[in-house]
This record gives structure tokens, sequence and C-alpha cells, in this order.
């Protein structure tokens, strides 16, 4: 027994669950967390090791290189990237698709355990951690700016204590802030006349800053905590340590060294609109409701109060960019569900309209209830899924209740025209809402990155299709039962409850007349889809990976020689900092001197030779012209300055893949892949739309040398490695303590003062002990050469790596990339090194190879399930040449509206068609398999299958294109105030529209072919059937 019969026995059973269920979803929408980007934990562990002061080449010796080989070894990764500049190493492993990150995050750290005895023993503790992108990129970034950089250090560290109180800030860190230091600057020639080496008087001041925990004590029966404190409260005090006796005379560190409580280096430089600035970067909780914290973050900023002269900015608000999208999105769900509603009233009426309309509201409230149930968050993805899914929610609904409308109209009870008009046709409904999933379900399977980001589209169908599949089979025969009309007086029916208009009618004479000719019906149907595929290469606009959309922010980097002091990149950001004013379109902008821009994953790292600009728009509906145009007139008055390398960015959207145009030089040898490299940038530096070409090779930083004299050092006890640290400690200084004047910790640190340190003089001067007591020049164990050092180096899979990479203009990368093929194909290469394609073009390649499998694979499972129901081959078979001939309609449409192939989008739109075109075919096929077994001949089986189903199959294709048009076209009811109004181009269109249209133009074309082309092929292949056995019959007898 069906359970819509069980549905309409205990119809009120029903109706009290529909009330729960809209109670539920309800509440469940309204308390489900929102964020714009999907929450995924993608499969990468980044490791960050900094020994400051080391030169890149030293770096990657002691530090990249044996890390690198304990990690090879670790099981199922994919890749290694490592980036080594000055102190810092910075090295990220993705694994393969379905490694669980917590096993991928121990297996990394028990490597790095095994590598500790082959790296200095002075470095500081590799870091390690796994990536999220809900997690670990800020949602909300506070600028506080102002005259004052000094008050404005202390304002900002007291509203970070105060944000992070809030319940769901994971984290609040400061960037601009100068950390605090105590700096013992040692007066070399004072040192030197005492016959003190630094080494000791590092030794003394660790020994005597510190407090010792000794133990416990049990004195009559009580237990006392013994410690010995001597941790300096008081910088100054530091100046009292004893260093040494000479002779009876003490020597203090005042009489050596000068204390002082100061900041370390200046490093880098912020501006927010030309005025110093500190920035607040806040991170929230895991599955946290980010535009719920934004707004307690405000809260907090507002009961805070800011003094006079200070002037908060929000530099980046997810919230807003959330809201925007959340109201855009409902928009135009609210939009394509008036348009279905209208539809169905005109062609049902009001009461029938009303009982399949149901079906997408109650289909969504199921869905936000489950989606409540299993953690997940309210993002683009979700929301945009539900509206791919608004038309096609109604289907399962049109088909029931038009069936059960068709057998009242024959005179039966409403009981039991819901009875037998939803069991008619309930295993056809089932039937097509497995298929459907079916065609999304290999999404899920999608790896890597933007299988993660791309994963919520068919969970999220799913989910909805299956409610909708609830709904229709339980809820509108319940409601039908109760409700439903008869045939109004006017309306013709003949005797199966068949309308009788001049549209069936007339396609009743279509259908007839193509039977008739169906071998070159057939003929001419497959060769417009192959004409039609031969028409879009010839015209086509083009493939593209993701939409281009109008971008809410621009960077602006900006790239000096290695060496360049931080003064003398600070003037070229001004310099460009100049120009912004004058555009009223920019709402700020945002300097940073001192820090390389990241690409992509990799985060940037400090430089003094670098620095970038962050541009903000103001919001879309604000300006008269594409933010596109703006960066475009920006980067043609970027200034030229000799040796500096300045390009622009623009923002993108989805997950991050690098540069459009990237292109990967590997080997061993530096200077070679650098002239390869110059080479090819010469060589496609012409090509038209190429823009922003760079390599990521830096040039050689200047090095002065000091090389040990080796049997020299070996006759006084001393090695390369003592006479290095003892150098690294009088230059760049060595943290020997710790300073916690409260809950707070700062380095002291050991070093010369900036006097004495910067000249060449000062290897003459130093004086190095020796294990026996002497005291021995520095410059006597050795000689000074100027030599070129490393600027950062690249590494991928082990091996050294120069990346070129480059911007679109005005022409799509795929256009581009054809254009250089074939001058990289003339650039010789030595043994050893290779070139490779990566970014947009690798990106591209992976998910088109995946999702043609996809498309298969879909159309392969969905045929399965046809062969279980039909019990025969050729049934399924007719059925999936409508789903081929559906992409006649995809490529015409993005022929007519000029769209680009968008890999993602359009192809997933591809694999949407294989489910959603399938329902009408099944749901026709079954209807005419129905007619055959009542004893009609195979063609009027067809034509009269064909009127029965025309409507529904005509419905349902009109309900899902309306669903989807809004999105489609950019055009909207806006329902957010009031009265509403129309609105145009919003920012979510450009990124969904090409989905929409695929699917629009490709149901749209499909619909026509089934109800010709499927019936023309039933018809063909039953004669054939028919021929065959005769045949066969003849020969027997």
């Amino acid at each position: 027994m069906l359970i819509s019969n069980y549905a309409i026995k205990f119809r009120t059973a029903v109706f009290v669950l529909v009330v729960v269920l809209v109670i539920a979803g309800v509440m469940c929408y309204q308390h489900l967390p929102r964020e714009g980007t999907p929450d995924i934990t993608i499969p990468y562990v980044f490791v960050t090791a900094i020994y400051e002061g080391t030169a890149p080449e030293d770096m990657e010796k002691l530090v990249t290189i044996p890390l690198e080989r304990q990690f090879n070894d670790v099981e199922n990764i994919k890749e290694i990237t490592s980036t080594t500049s000055e102190g810092v190493t910075s090295i990220s492993i993705e694994f393969l698709a379905g490694q669980e990150i917590d096993t991928a995050l121990q297996k990394v750290k028990d490597k790095l355990d095994l590598a500790r005895p082959d790296l200095p023993n002075d470095l500081d503790e590799p870091i390690v951690q796994a990536f999220n992108f809900s997690t670990d990129f800020p949602i909300f970034i506070i600028a506080l700016s102002g005259d004052r950089t000094d008050r404005l250090r202390v304002l900002a560290e007291d509203l970070q204590e105060e944000i992070e109180l809030i319940s769901g800030v994971r984290q609040a860190n400061l960037s601009g802030v100068r950390e605090r230091e105590i700096r013992v600057e040692i007066d070399l020639p004072r040192l030197i006349s005492y016959g003190i080496p630094i080494d000791l008087v590092m030794q003394r001041i660790s020994q005597e800053n510190a407090t010792v925990s000794a133990g416990n004590l049990e004195i009559r029966g009580s237990k006392f905590q013994v410690r010995v404190p001597g941790e300096y409260k008081l910088a100054t005090n530091l100046r009292d340590i004893l260093i040494t006796d000479q002779g009876g005379q003490p020597v203090f560190l005042r009489d050596i060294a000068e204390v002082r409580d100061t900041y370390k280096d200046l490093d880098s430089i912020s501006r927010l609109n030309g005025e110093p600035a500190i920035s607040i970067e806040i991170l929230k909780r895991n599955k946290e409701n980010s535009v719920r914290l934004i707004g307690q973050v405000k809260k907090a900023i507002e009961t805070f109060g800011l003094p006079p002269g200070i002037k908060v900015t929000y530099i980046t608000d997810e919230s807003e960019y959330v809201d925007m999208m959340i109201k855009e999105l409902e928009n135009n769900i609210t939009s394509g569900f008036m348009l279905v509603v209208i539809v169905l009233f005109i062609v049902m009426g009001l009461r029938n309209s009303l009982f399949v309309a149901i079906a997408i509201p109650l289909s969504m409230l199921i869905a936000f209830t489950i989606l409540t149930y299993r953690g997940e968050t309210l993002n683009m993805m979700v929301l945009f899924s539900l509206i791919l899914a608004l038309g096609m929610l109604v289907d399962n609904a049109i088909v029931i209740v038009e069936n059960i409308y068709r057998f009242r109209t024959t005179g039966l009870s409403r009981k039991e025209s819901a009875r037998r008009g939803a069991g008619e046709v309930a295993w056809p409904v089932i039937t097509s809402t497995i298929t459907t999933c079916l065609a999304f379900a290999p999404l899920l399977f999608w790896p890597d990155i933007m299988g993660q980001f791309m994963s919520f589209l068919p969970r999220t169908l799913i989910v909805t299709l299956v409610a909708s599949l609830f709904v229709a089979l339980v809820i509108n025969p319940a409601v039908c039962s109760a409700f439903i009309t008869g045939a109004k007086s006017d309306e013709r029916l003949n005797d199966l409850g068949i309308r009788d208009t001049r549209i069936v009618r007339g396609y009743e004479r279509l259908l007839r007349v193509a039977i008739q000719h169906r071998g070159k019906v057939l003929l001419m149907g497959f060769l417009f889809l192959f004409a039609s595929f031969e028409f879009y290469a010839h015209f086509g606009k083009g493939v593209e990976l993701f939409p281009e959309v109008d971008p809410r922010n621009a960077t602006i980097k900006v790239q000096l020689p290695q060496g360049t002091a931080i003064e003398r990149t600070d003037e070229v950001i001004r310099e460009i900092e100049s120009l912004l004013p004058e555009y009223a379109e920019i709402k700020f902008s945002l300097a940073t001197v001192g820090v390389a821009a990241g690409n992509g994953m990799s985060a940037g790292g400090k430089a003094t030779h670098a620095g970038q600009v962050i541009v903000e728009f103001v919001p879309f509906e604000e300006r008269n012209r594409s933010s596109t145009e703006l960066i475009d007139e920006i980067r043609s008055r970027l200034p030229t300055i000799p040796g500096a390398e300045v390009t622009i960015e623009k923002q993108e959207e989805g997950p991050p893949i690098g540069a459009p145009v990237s292109i990967e030089l590997a080997g061993d040898d530096f200077d070679t892949l650098s002239r390869i490299s110059g080479d090819l940038i010469r060589a496609i530096k012409g090509i038209p739309g190429l823009v922003d070409l760079q390599d990521d090779f830096e040039e050689a930083l200047p090095e002065l040398q000091f090389i040990v004299d080796r049997d020299r050092a070996a006759m006084f006890g001393l090695d390369t490695r003592t006479i290095g640290t003892f150098l690294r400690t009088a230059i760049y200084g060595m943290e020997t303590s710790k300073f916690r004047p409260d809950e707070d910790e700062y380095d002291i640190t050991i070093r010369l003062p900036i006097a004495q340190r910067e000249t060449v003089d000062l290897l003459a001067k130093i004086y190095i002990p020796t294990p026996s007591g002497a005291r021995i020049p520095l410059s006597s164990l050795g000689s000074v050469h100027y030599e070129n050092g490393r600027g950062a180096i690249t590494r991928k899979n082990q091996k050294r790596v120069i990346t070129i990479s480059g911007n679109n203009q005005g022409r799509g990368v795929d256009e581009i990339i054809r254009e250089i093929v074939p001058i990289v194909d003339t650039i010789p290469l030595p043994r050893g090194y290779s070139i490779t394609y990566a970014g947009d073009t690798q990106e591209m390649e992976e998910a088109g190879a995946f999702l043609a499998k996809a498309f298969f694979i879909a159309l392969g499972l969905i045929l399965v399930v046809l062969v279980i129901q039909f019990n025969s081959v050729i049934l399924p078979g007719i059925i999936g040449m409508s789903v081929l001939l559906s992409l006649i309609g995809v490529t015409w449409g993005l022929l007519i509206t000029g769209m680009k192939f968008g890999v993602i989008m359009t192809g997933v739109g591809v694999v949407s068609l294989a489910g959603i075109v399938v329902n009408n075919a099944i749901v026709l096929i079954d209807c005419i398999r129905q007619r055959r077994e009542e004893g009609m001949p195979a063609a009027d089986a067809v034509a009269t299958a064909g009127k029965m189903r025309l409507r529904p199959v005509l419905l349902t294709a009109v309900t899902t294109v309306l669903g989807l048009i809004p999105m489609a076209i950019g055009y909207s009811l806006e329902i957010h105030e009031w009265p509403p109004r129309f609105i145009a181009g919003a920012e979510t269109s450009a990124w969904w529209a090409p989905m929409a249209v695929a699917v629009i133009f490709g149901l749209s074309v499909s619909t026509v072919l089934t109800l010709v082309l499927v019936p023309v092929m039933y018809t063909l292949f039953d004669h054939i059937i028919n021929r065959v056995k005769h045949r066969l019959v003849k020969e027997t007898d």
C-alpha cells in the first residue's frame, strides 16, 4: 500500500504534521548560522619555521630541505610547496582528497619530531596547523586610524581584549603594531676593555632573570610551595645585574651596556586613507553565525567609546556581504516563486495552483530543518541550491495534482480521485526524483578544494528534492482529498479527462506527422545537435573557469629590488596612494609597507622591499560604472618606477586557485631558471589581453659574507658555528630571556647599538673569546667578501620553481593560453627542467575532466534505475538520447546571451540537466506503456499519452525555467523594502547566471524534443522490434 493512501486515510494527522513542519522550518531558518563562504576544511597542512636573520639560501639548507625530506615520506601527499625567505620557511602540504585532516596533521607533527635533530638548535619551534576557510580567514577587520601611533596601540590592545571576551570570537589579532622589546645594547669598546665575551653577558641575564620552583615542604601538617622569584618587574633593574668580578672590582650590566624599554625594529607600516592605522582581524569559531557575531562586535566597539581624533573603519565586513547575498537570493527565490504561482494560477486555477505551490515553501522548510540537524550553515552555495531547486520542487506536485484533477473530472469522489491519481503516477514520480538525485550524486565525489566548495550544491539539492517527494506523496494527496474541485462548466474534456484545446489538437497533429516521417525527424534532431556544437566552436565566446564578476576590491602590489630600505618602499606606496582620493567610487584604501602580499592560500611574509594597497569600492548600486573599468583606469595611471614591479589584482570569487595565467618553471639551478623565465616573459609580453606579467623570482639580496679561515679558527679552538653565532648576536641580536612585568611577556634582546653595527669596521673591532680565555680580533679569523645572495626561494615537490603569472584583460584565459603554448614549445629546456601550466588552466583541465566523467556516470546511474523500472533497455536508451539532445539548448543559450562556457558553473548546469530532463521523459514513457497495456496501437498510445501528459510536461518545464529566470537576467523583486520594487543587476547574478542559462535553455529545448522526439523514437524502435519479431516468427514457421 502506497504511503499516499495512508496520508489520505489519516489526513487530519497530515494537516497537524504540516503545522509542525512549518513552525520547525521557520525556527531553523532563523537560527541557521549565516556565512559567505562555505565552511570547508581543505586537505592542507601548513608548517612555518622562523629563524630570524638567516639568509634565504641558508634557511633552505638548514631548515627547508630537512623538513621536506621528512614530510615526503608521509602517505597520501599530493604536493609539497615551500617558500623560503629571510628568516622564514613556509611549507604547505596538500593531501589527496579524502584524507582525514586530523590524521594528516598528526603525521606531519610526527615527522617534524623526527626532523628536529637535523635542524638548528636555536630555531624557534615550528608551527604546524591545518586550514579552515570558515575559521582561518577573518570575518571582520577593523582599522583604527589617527595621527598618534602610540595612542593607537594602547587603544587597539584594550579593544582587542574586549572583543576576545565575546562568545564565538576565536581570536582577535593586531596588525600594524610594533612589538615591545627590552633591548640590551652592548657598548663594544667598553666590552672589549673589560675583556668580557658577549655570551657571558647573555648567560648572566638569563641566570638572574629567572623564577625557580623548588618543590613543596610540609611544615606542621601544612604544605608550602617553595619558589625562588627572580624575574624583574622593572626593565631598569636589569642594569644592576652583576656580570663578573675582575680583581675584586664588580662589573655590572650598566657598565658595559644600556638597557632600553623600546620596540622592535620598524619592519612594516600601515595607513588607512593616508593616516597611520592599526587593524584588528577577527576570526570566528567553527559553525558560528557570522552575521550575529559581527553585530555583537560592532556593539562592543560602540560601548568601548573611542576618544576624539580616533576613527574606526570596517575594512572587511562579512556580515554586509552575507546580508547582501542572502537578500539578493531571497529576492530571487521570492520572484521565482511568484512567477511560478502566476503561471500555475493561469493554467490550473487558484485552488489547484495553491495545492501545487505549497510544495515550494514546505520542501524548503523541511530542508532547513534537516540542514540544521546536520549542522550546516546558510551560505552562498546552499542558497543558490535552493534557487536551482525552486522550479523542480513543484514538478512532482504538478504531476500528482494534475493526475488527481484528471480523475476528479471524470466524476470520482475527492478521496477516490486522490487515491487513484496519486497511485497511478507514484512510481514514475519516485523514479524521476531518484534519477534527479543520481544526476547530482557524482558531484559529491568532486576532489580537492573545488569539490569541497561545490559539494554543498548536491547535498542541499538532494535533501530538498527528497523533501519535495515527501510533500508530493504525503501532503498533496491529503490536501487534494479534502479540497480539490472538479472541472469548470465551460472546460471541454474527453472521456479520459484530457482538455480539448487548440494547443492539444495542434500538438496531436504535429505528433502524428512526426511519427509518419520519424526517420527524417530523428536525423534532423541529431544533425542539429552536431551543427550546434560546430557553430559554438566557431562563434562562441570561449571558456572560463568561473564567471567574471564585478569585484568589491582590488590590490595594488609593489615589488622593489631586494635590499630596498622600507623608507624607499614607503615613498613608492605613498605615490600610488596619492592617485586614489580623486575617485569617488573608492570607499577607502589600506596601505601596508614591508609585507609581501600572499597569493591564493600562501601567506605573504615580511619584506622591506614590498608593499601593497588594498582598494575597497563603494557598493555596486552606488556606482555609475563597474569596478572592472575602475581597475583598468587605475592600472593605466600607475607610475612607472625604475626597478619596481607594480601590478594590480582584482578580487576573485570562489576558492583560491592563484593567478588566471600561471606558468611554472621547475629545475635545480636558479640562474638557469631565471634565464628561461626572462626569455619566456619577453616572448609572451606582447600577447593582447595579457597584463601584469611578472615572475616570483626575487633578485639577489646584496650580502656581506665573512669567510672563516677554518685552519686558523681551529688553532684557537673555534669553529664556523661558534663564530657565526657570535657575529649574529652582535649584529642581529639574540633573545636571551623574557621580561614579564604582568600577564604579557616581551623579549629581552642583546645586540650592539646601531652606530656600532652599521659599519664594516665592526668586524675589525670585535674580539671573540676562545675556550682558553684569550681574546682575538674577529678579523684575524677570516675575510670579508661582497656577494649577491638569493631572494625568496620557492620549491615544489623538492625542486626549485619560478612561477610566471599574469592577469587577463578583455580576453579569455583560454584564448591567451592558446597563444602562449606554441611560444613555450619553441623554448629549449636543459635536462631536468620542465614547464607546466597552473592557475586557471590547471583548474579548468581538472574540473572539466571531472565534470565530463560526472555527466556520463550520472547518465549511467539514471539508465540503470530506468532499466529496473521499465524492465527494458530500449526505453531507458530513448530517455538517455533526450538528455544528450538537451545540449543543443545549452550551446544556443550561451550563444544568444553572449556568455562564455564556464567550466564550473555551466558544467554543473549540464550535469544538472541530466537529472532534470529525464523527469518528463519518464512520465511520458510510463504513460505510453500504460496505454499499450490497455491494448492501444503504438501510434494511438503515443498520441494519447502525449495529450494526457502535455500540460504537466509543459508546466514542470515552465516552472523550472521561471524559477531560474530572475537569477539568469539579474532582475528581481526587492522584498526587504516597502513598497517592494524591481531591481536590476544584482551582484550575485553574474556569478550564477551561466548555470541558470544552461538549465533554462537546455530544459526548454529538451522539453520540445521530449514531446516530439521521444514519442518518435518510441514508435521507431517499436516498429523495428515488431519487424524483427515478425521475421523471426516467419523464419521459425
